[in-house]
C-alpha cells in the first residue's frame, strides 16, 4: 500500500485527504492545530456578521484519515521522508500544503487567524474616530479582502474617511477586470485608494503610517495586512521568489515525481493566493496520484480560482480566472448571497466532491 504525507490540515490538505480516502492508500496529515479555520470568514466575523462557530471546527469532525498532531521540521526528498519533531514519516507521495506565515510588520497583525479576528472586531466595536485606513504590503492571502475591508467599513461607519493602500501602481493585465471594478465601487462610496503606497512603518503611538518614499497617512483605526511567506522549515526548498517553485500545471517540485505542493505555499502568483486556488490545485493533485498509484489519465491545473467578493452588506461580485484570462460579474444580490452561503457550504466542499 502506497503511503501518502500531507503536511498541512488547511483547505488543500483537506482536500486532497478526503479525495485520498478509501482509494486504497495509507495516507497521514502533519498539522500541529487542533481546529480548522475558515479565513474567508474572518471578514465577516471581524464585522460582527458570523460566529465563531461558524467559522471554527474541530480538525478531528473534518479528517478521515490518520492524523500525526505536531509540525514538520524537516523535508528530506532525496530520501523520502518527513521529520515531525523526532517522529520520521516515509512517504512514497508527498503533497506539501502548509500554508503561508506573515512577516512581521512592527504595528499590523493581519486578519488570518481567529485571535487576530477577535482583536480586530474589538477595535472596530470600539471605533470612534474619523479615519480608517485599510491596507497591505507585498504578497498577501486573498487581495480582494482588503477592498472588502474597506467597502463594508465605509458602510458601517459612513462619516469616516476610508483610505485603501495599495502597494501595486499597476495591477497585471490578468487582474485588471477585478482591479477596475473595485476601482469603481471605491469611488461610488467615497475611498480614497493610493496606490503604489509601500508601507515602510507604522507608527502605533502616533497612529501614523508612512511608505517608502515618505508619504505619510494618519488614522484611527488601521487594518494593516502583513505579506506571506513560506515557514522557516521550508526556506530551503524556495526560489528567489520566497516560495516553493513548481510546475504550474502538474504542481510538482522541480524534477520530483512524487512531491507535489499546493495553495499558499508555492510560488504561483497568478492566481493569486487564495483558498480556492488551493481547492482546484488539490483536485488535480489528489486526482493524480491516485492515477499514478492505480490507474486513469494524468490531469493538469490550468489556473482555476473562482471566489465571491462583497461589495457592501446587500451585493457582492464572482471572479472567475485562469492561466489565461480574468472576468468579474457583478455587483449583485446574486453573488452577495453566494458569498454567504459558503460560509456554511464551504465545509461540505473540503471532501473535494464540489465545486
Amino acid at each position: 500500500m502506497s503511503k501518502v504525507v500531507i503536511v498541512g490540515g488547511g483547505n488543500g490538505g483537506l482536500v486532497v485527504a478526503n479525495r485520498l480516502h478509501g482509494k486504497g492508500l495509507d495516507v497521514t496529515v502533519v498539522e500541529p492545530s487542533d481546529t480548522h479555520l475558515y479565513q474567508p470568514g474572518i471578514v465577516d466575523y471581524v464585522l460582527g456578521h458570523e460566529r465563531e462557530e461558524s467559522i471554527v471546527k474541530s480538525l478531528d469532525s473534518l479528517l478521515p484519515v490518520k492524523w500525526v498532531k505536531g509540525r514538520a521540521t524537516k523535508v528530506v526528498v532525496e530520501d523520502h521522508y518527513v521529520m515531525v519533531g523526532d517522529k520520521r514519516l516515509d512517504y512514497d507521495y508527498l503533497v506539501l500544503s502548509p500554508g503561508a506565515v506573515s512577516k512581521k510588520i512592527e504595528g499590523t497583525m493581519g486578519w488570518h487567524t481567529l485571535e487576530e479576528g477577535k482583536k480586530l472586531r474589538e477595535l472596530v466595536n470600539a471605533f470612534t474616530g474619523n479615519s480608517i485606513v485599510v491596507g497591505y504590503s507585498g504578497v498577501i492571502k486573498c487581495p480582494a479582502a482588503p477592498f472588502e475591508f474597506a467597502f463594508l467599513l465605509k458602510e458601517k461607519f459612513p462619516k469616516a474617511k476610508v483610505t485603501l493602500l495599495n502597494p501595486v501602481s499597476n495591477p497585471p493585465e490578468i487582474q485588471r477586470p477585478m482591479s477596475e471594478a473595485f476601482g469603481r465601487r471605491a469611488k461610488e462610496l467615497g475611498i480614497e485608494i493610493k496606490r503604489g503606497f509601500r508601507i515602510a512603518k507604522v507608527d502605533e503611538k502616533q497612529k501614523v503610517i508612512e511608505s517608502e518614499s515618505g508619504e505619510k497617512v494618519q488614522y484611527d483605526l488601521a487594518l494593516i495586512d502583513p505579506p506571506v511567506t513560506v515557514g522557516n522549515e521550508f526556506k530551503e526548498m524556495t526560489d528567489q521568489s520566497g516560495f516553493i517553485p513548481v510546475d504550474r500545471t502538474s504542481l510538482r517540485y522541480k524534477n520530483y515525481d512524487n512531491v507535489f505542493v499546493i495553495g499558499d505555499a508555492n510560488n504561483i502568483m497568478t492566481p493569486p493566493k487564495t483558498g480556492s486556488k488551493a481547492h482546484y490545485e488539490a483536485k488535480v493533485v489528489s486526482d493524480n496520484i491516485i492515477s499514478m498509484t492505480q490507474a486513469g489519465s494524468r490531469k493538469v491545473y490550468d489556473g482555476s480560482a473562482i471566489c465571491a467578493v462583497y461589495a457592501s452588506s446587500k451585493k457582492g461580485y464572482l471572479v472567475r480566472m485562469n492561466f489565461e484570462k480574468s472576468s468579474i460579474y457583478g455587483a449583485s444580490s446574486l453573488f452577495y448571497e453566494m458569498k454567504k452561503a459558503f460560509t456554511h457550504l464551504y465545509w461540505t466542499s473540503l471532501k473535494g466532491t464540489f465545486p
